[in-house]
């Protein structure tokens, strides 16, 4: 790891520099191979050194409140369903959806409550700790041993409310030690206060990587933005104004223009409402802004491989970027808000769901382009500038896991 550098100041913006909060990588300045997003042998490398090796996030503990409450999750990337379920005793699980008799799938719905899980094909039943409670016929299985043919189970573990998993039911870092500082660096932000106010999702042809690029640098705002965001088209909004690099993850912060003439529908959100995406000026500042910007907007946080916790003053946003195949992801993002106290909290609420809901589609706009481009061998490498320094960190750790380096 190389020293912390100075500020890099940018010929076009006097006015602003660029931070570096943590010592930066030597992760080279040349062009990336296109490789990585193209080659399906690449991708099967990925699939078993980076995904089957990291913590994943897949939910939070307010989708499954009470015991026996379940949701299921189709992880391609496993080439498996897997079911998270809350015990009689409060625990979080996780567990492969399949009965270990003949591989049926136990939740047949995307969520719900139940006692237990009941094979629908043979009967097989299991607890909600994934034991094997019953089988029917039990005499026709001569030496049964029902303590080996429980559910097959993924290590689960919980930080601030998100749920993750890790293939490996005993992995050799705990969730803690993998998210690593970056996590401490947002503890304290007020998770439990904010409220579910949005969920999208979509099947993209694009590799999992070129898809997580459109959204962790914002060099593109200037341009791509200019009509979504107020102020977007000032070159200025698309530089960082500090990043951070924690072994595999991530943080840029940006910055935000205070002298923007806002729109009419956003003047008359803001006027009544507390708390909005554009709204950067009230809040609770607990786990936001490490570096202490000047200016500052928002936190992208991106936690290796595929979870985005992006942070602003009374609320966030999730992303989740999960593989299919080499040119296949499927897209997942939840917004989340303060809580409303009152009619204008909820006009801001609105108002900020359709704010991020016009940008992401803009985003997502340019993801299979790209794709087709690399497929089609024509163009055989991304270059990549100095605001794009995330995604070079990406393309980096992506290589030193499929390598077997790990930083």
């Amino acid at each position: 790891m190389n020293a912390p550098q100075s500020p890099v100041r940018f010929p076009f913006s006097p006015r602003h520099a660029m931070k570096f909060g943590t010592p930066v990588p030597d992760m080279g300045t040349g062009p990336i191979p296109a490789e990585s997003v193209t080659s399906p042998e690449y991708f099967e490398r990925e699939r078993e050194q980076i995904f089957k090796q990291a913590w994943l996030q897949v939910g939070r503990v307010e989708e499954i409140p009470n015991p026996g409450d379940y949701f299921t999750r189709e992880l391609h990337v496993f080439k498996s369903n897997i079911v998270v379920v809350r015990g009689k005793d409060g625990a979080v699980r996780a567990f492969h959806n399949m009965c270990t008799h003949r591989g049926m799938a136990l939740a047949t719905e995307p969520c719900g409550n139940t006692r237990g899980f009941t094979c629908e094909f043979h009967g097989w039943g299991f607890g909600l700790d994934g034991s094997l409670q019953a089988v029917p016929a039990i005499e026709s299985f001569p030496g049964l041993d029902k303590g080996k043919l429980g559910l097959k189970a993924l290590a689960c573990d919980t930080w601030n409310g998100f749920i993750f998993v890790h293939w490996n039911p005993q992995p050799k870092q705990s969730l803690a030690e993998f998210m690593g500082p970056l996590a401490k660096d947002m503890d304290g932000f007020p998770f439990d206060q904010c409220q579910h106010i949005a969920h999208y999702t979509a099947r993209v042809k694009a590799n999992w990587k070129l898809s997580i690029d459109a959204f962790q640098e914002a060099y593109h705002a200037t341009y791509l933005h200019r009509h979504a965001i107020p102020g977007a088209g000032d070159i200025e909004l698309a530089l960082p104004t500090s990043v951070r690099f924690y072994g595999p993850h991530r943080s840029v912060s940006c910055w935000l223009k205070t002298d923007i003439q806002p729109t009419p529908a956003e003047a008359i959100a803001y006027k009544y409402g507390h708390f909005g995406f554009v709204k950067a000026d009230q809040g609770d500042s607990r786990g936001l802004n490490p570096s202490g910007d000047e200016s500052w907007w928002f936190d992208i946080n991106v936690f290796f491989p595929n979870f985005f916790c992006d942070l602003g003053r009374g609320w966030y946003f999730t992303y989740n970027f999960w593989p299919v195949s080499a040119n296949e992801t499927v897209w997942v993002m939840n917004i989340y808000q303060m809580q409303a106290a009152d009619a204008g909290d909820r006009l801001a609420q609105e108002f900020t769901r359709i704010v991020l809901r016009d940008t992401v589609y803009e985003d997502m706009s340019t993801m299979e382009f790209s794709q087709k481009a690399f497929d089609s061998g024509v163009i055989t490498e991304q270059t990549i500038g100095d605001t794009e320094i995330a995604m070079r960190h990406q393309y980096w750790v992506a290589d030193e896991w499929v390598n077997g380096r790990r930083p």
